[in-house]
């Protein structure tokens, strides 16, 4: 076989491989809109949280005005949280150790991300489009 041969044999097993990839990331839904919906919710959180160590109350006014997280995002953030453990009741913090928190978070966000009911229903009525 000569270096022109292999190199398209190679170039096809790539194309194969790449195309079963995105069909198994497919499957998983790592790719998909709630999964993005998730990782973003898991920066904001991270945000709010930090916030909170510092004793700055992360309201939805605050973080809209002076950090310019839209309502959306915040309502994300703060369901993620309440998966986490990390709110509970009316956006009372149980939990301020960043440690702590981020752990909780990691393992929200994995939960989140596969039992996406679970995660909804931390959602307000209006946000769980």
């Amino acid at each position: 076989m000569n270096d022109l041969q292999a190199n398209t044999y190679l170039q096809l097993e790539i194309a194969e491989l790449k195309a079963e990839n995105t069909r198994l990331r497919k499957k998983l839904k790592e790719n998909g809109r709630h999964a993005r919906r998730v990782e973003k919710a898991f920066q904001d959180a991270l945000l709010l949280a930090n916030f909170a160590a510092v004793r700055i109350y992360p309201s939805r006014s605050y973080c809209l005005y002076k950090e310019q997280m839209p309502q959306r995002r915040w309502q994300n953030a703060i369901a993620l949280l309440r998966l986490a453990r990390v709110i509970n009741g009316r956006r009372k913090w149980a939990v301020t150790d960043l440690a702590t928190i981020g752990l909780r978070l990691e393992t929200a966000r994995q939960r989140a991300i596969d039992q996406p009911e679970a995660y909804r229903a931390r959602l307000p009525r209006h946000g769980t489009r």
